[in-house]
């Protein structure tokens, strides 16, 4: 007579099924860019990692994980390796924490894993060096730790899921947002049951504000000399390129001298210089015109902007629109930057390692960009429409899977106010986690799949 499965034999992940796994497919979708693409920012990253950290401009964590992975022998490609497997595996661990039948939970898995590859925002970005890809692999990691954590109750398995949080927040300021429902909820419900004893919502709290003022702290003070960084002024570039998108849609030149050089400009000069999808694109040489540059003009660009915001709200809101319809790909034409496709031209010895398939791969991302099922806004129609039906059905995950959307719309609105630029790789953290949840909430809809 065979003996029934214990219960926490039930609840158990297949860890070690999801660890192979995960670690094959991430060699896969590694493979192609390998040592993965780079561009300024990454490759400032990794300069950092061999002469020190000088700025926080960019969160140091990024330059930390170079760190880590030359320490280990593995130069950028274990970078590029972490992040896809911390995805990957983050999302095998939600989807068996919550799916009952493993055939399902496995098909489900699959799912996620093929809508990397059909996305190509998704994929462009995860063949890169960006931040934007650890910060959400982290985050999807951090859900998968706390659902198995409240399946086992286990103390330590929460601790590496709010440290996983941390990093996630240490990577990019607002990962803030997508992570905060989730952490509410965790230390409200530790373990996602009945109510938690006060003292365990006691534990957890410290344990988040311990995670996310580590991450604040990653930011302000470098290792392993603990130095004071410079303050960052990383709302700057953004004020500058909402003065001149509203000067473009007003029809008023409202650029601070300094922008210019002091040299006179038209309203006219300024919407051919004006491009929503970048600062940089904006900022470039156009002849016959003056050139903008990148400056805050000792603080006049910081005043003025504070000002239009009051002055002019329909036309901060224009431009804002224009930068967030290009990011997620909603007009005509496509997306923009959904991958940069090489690693740019360094020191370092960096090169691509299979340039044929890179080109190939890289070729096929551009390609299907513009393809309208392809576009990243579905993602997020996806995730509402199939968020809040699986929410209705599986009653005893609403308030976990309204947790998570909440999170998923919060990153992009952020965004929406505070971007440079309209780059695919920005959302990816938010689009990534509205993938899981598009498939996560099938899984519940199937019905009797679900776990209580």
């Amino acid at each position: 007579m065979s003996r029934s499965p214990s219960p926490d034999a039930l609840d158990r992940a297949p860890w070690l099924a999801a660890a192979v796994f995960s670690a094959v497919l991430a060699v896969a979708f590694a493979w192609p860019s390998w040592p993965g693409y780079m561009s300024y920012d990454s490759l400032f990253a990794y300069e950092q990692a061999l002469y020190g950290v000088g700025t926080s401009l960019w969160p140091p964590l990024h330059t930390y994980m170079f760190v880590a992975s030359r320490a280990v022998g593995a130069d950028t490609w274990g970078v590029l390796l972490a992040q896809t497997f911390a995805l990957l595996f983050g999302a095998a661990l939600v989807l068996h924490s919550l799916v009952a039948r493993r055939a399902l939970a496995w098909t489900l898995w699959a799912l996620f894993v093929g809508g990397l590859a059909f996305f190509p925002t998704l994929l462009g970005s995860m063949m890169a060096h960006w931040r934007d890809v650890p910060t959400g692999s982290f985050a999807v990691l951090g859900f998968g730790l706390w659902l198995q954590a409240a399946r086992l109750r286990s103390w330590p398995l929460l601790i590496l899921a709010v440290v996983s949080f941390g990093v996630s927040v240490g990577l990019r300021y607002n990962a803030f947002v997508l992570a905060a429902p989730a952490l509410l909820l965790m230390v409200w419900r530790p373990f996602l049951g009945a109510a938690a004893p006060i003292a365990a919502r006691a534990a957890t709290l410290a344990l988040v504000v311990a995670s996310l003022g580590l991450a604040w702290a990653s930011t302000q003070w470098r290792l392993p000399d603990l130095a004071r960084l410079p303050d960052a002024k990383n709302i700057a570039g953004t004020q500058l390129f909402d003065v001149i998108g509203i000067s473009a849609c007003s029809g008023v030149n409202y650029l601070p001298k300094g922008v210019t050089g002091g040299r006179p400009i038209t309203v006219a000069q300024i919407r051919r210089a004006y491009d929503p999808r970048h600062l940089l694109s904006t900022l470039a040489p156009h002849p016959g015109q003056p050139k903008l540059l990148e400056t805050d003009a000792g603080g006049q660009v910081g005043e003025a902007w504070a000002r239009l915001l009051t002055a002019e709200p329909g036309c901060y809101l224009a431009h804002r629109s224009a930068v967030f319809v290009e990011q997620m790909g909603m007009l005509k034409e496509g997306v923009f930057y959904p991958v940069h496709g090489g690693i740019d031209a360094n020191a370092f010895g960096l090169a691509l390692s299979h340039p044929g398939l890179a080109d190939k791969v890289g070729g096929y991302v551009r390609d299907t960009a513009p393809e309208f099922p392809r576009r990243p806004f579905w993602l997020y129609v996806g995730a509402v429409v199939l968020g809040l039906a699986a929410a209705a059905r599986a009653r005893q995950h609403a308030v976990l899977l309204l947790a998570i959307l909440a999170g998923i719309l919060a990153y992009p609105a952020l965004l929406f106010i505070a971007g440079p630029a309209a780059d695919a790789r920005y959302i990816f953290p938010s689009s990534a986690m509205a993938l899981l949840l598009c498939v996560l909430s099938l899984g519940l809809l199937a019905g009797r799949g679900s776990r209580r």
